[in-house]
């Protein structure tokens, strides 16, 4: 594996403030010469702190290959300190061979309101933009040895959501241990059935709670996609953490295909043999689709006059036939439908993007 991220706290920084407790205004210079001094040769020794001992276990094991180390600091001076002594150390030790450095805005337990509402929300958006950066969830982990409890928590909650390993360290132990991830995939369905609350809530950066206390009794799984705020005697919500993450994923298009279709609309249709009659809104979404640059063909594959659908979605079906992975399931007069449709989409992320487009716009 060759790319890590690793929060990082302020151990460093705290153990050579223990020491000298007479210094004051502390350079990177001052730590690293503090700790050539102290002449520590095994990177295991707890003065190191933990960030070191664990990045070194894991080159030790040959799970890391030291190619590239993206550090997560803290938004203070001793957090971004703590970053630059870490980066200097790991580069002049030959340890990794290539350091990025990301200091999370807001992350500062000083402002703890400021720190959970949007220190969080930029955390987990850093973690989500590096993982994407990468491409490849099986040449990425995340280490959480450093930082902040809730920090430690949020990280390793979005290791299991992205489907990449996460490690960790306790005090007492000399090795990391691994937490593989399990197989969880984002519910795009759950939010298809709660559209009209995510769009309430997304359109305001924060509003008023008894505006939303209505989808609130219905579900109350949906305050867990919420944070909530106090001013004086009214309280506000806003999207929290993993619901801004959760809403940005559902609605991502930017992987949209750059092809379209040079199929003419009144050649798009494939006529089915079984499915004569249908109702006018079916025939209202099936001219939409024709008429979209992204459809090649499309088909009427299956009718159920009893089937009680929640709602209509656009959803990529469970197929060997990469052509015809995407589908609308449709809530009519007449029960329910359902069209398959073939697009100029090649890749799983255009299909992905597609589905969303569709969803968004169609629906």
């Amino acid at each position: 594996m060759d790319n890590l991220i690793i929060t990082v706290g302020t151990s460093l920084i705290e153990n050579y403030i223990e020491h000298n407790p007479e210094k004051e205004n502390i350079t990177k210079d001052d730590i690293l010469s503090y700790y050539e001094k102290e002449s520590m040769v095994d990177l295991r020794d707890k003065r190191f702190g933990s960030e070191i001992i664990a990045v070194e276990n894991l080159r030790e094991k040959d799970i890391f290959s030291g190619r590239h180390l993206f550090m997560i600091t803290h938004d203070t001076v001793n957090g971004r300190l703590a970053g630059e002594v870490l980066e200097e150390f790991f580069l002049s030790k030959g340890i990794v061979r290539r350091v990025i450095r990301k200091a999370v805005e807001k992350m500062n337990k000083r402002n703890p309101d400021e720190f959970r509402i949007k220190g969080l929300r930029n955390l987990v958006e850093e973690v989500g933009d590096i993982v994407e950066q990468v491409g490849n969830k099986y040449n990425i982990a995340v280490c959480t040895v450093g930082g902040y409890t809730a920090e430690i928590f949020m990280v390793s909650l979005m290791a299991q959501i992205l489907g990449i390993k996460s490690y960790f360290m306790f005090r007492e132990f000399e090795d990391v241990t691994e937490i593989p991830p399990l197989p969880i995939k984002i519910d795009y369905n759950y939010y298809l059935e709660n559209k009209e609350f995510f769009n309430t809530i997304s359109n305001n950066e924060r509003l008023e709670k008894e505006k939303v206390e209505k989808y609130l009794n219905e579900n109350l799984e949906l305050s867990y996609f919420l944070e909530e705020i106090k001013y004086g005697e009214k309280t506000y919500v806003e999207l929290s953490a993993m619901g801004d993450f959760y809403l940005k994923t559902v609605k991502n298009c930017k992987y949209l295909p750059r092809r379209t279709t040079n199929i003419p609309v009144s050649e798009k249709e494939i006529p089915s043999s079984t499915i004569t009659e249908r109702p006018q809104e079916l025939d209202d979404m099936l001219s939409l689709l024709k008429g979209s640059p992204y459809v090649n063909k499309l088909k009427v594959v299956f009718h159920n006059p009893n089937r009680k659908l929640k709602v209509s979605k656009f959803f990529i079906l469970d197929s060997d036939d990469f052509e015809s992975t995407l589908a609308l399931e449709m809530k009519t007069s007449m029960g329910g439908f359902r069209v398959d449709i073939y697009t100029v989409a090649d890749t799983k992320k255009e299909y992905e993007a597609l589905m969303v487009y569709f969803n968004e716009n169609f629906l």
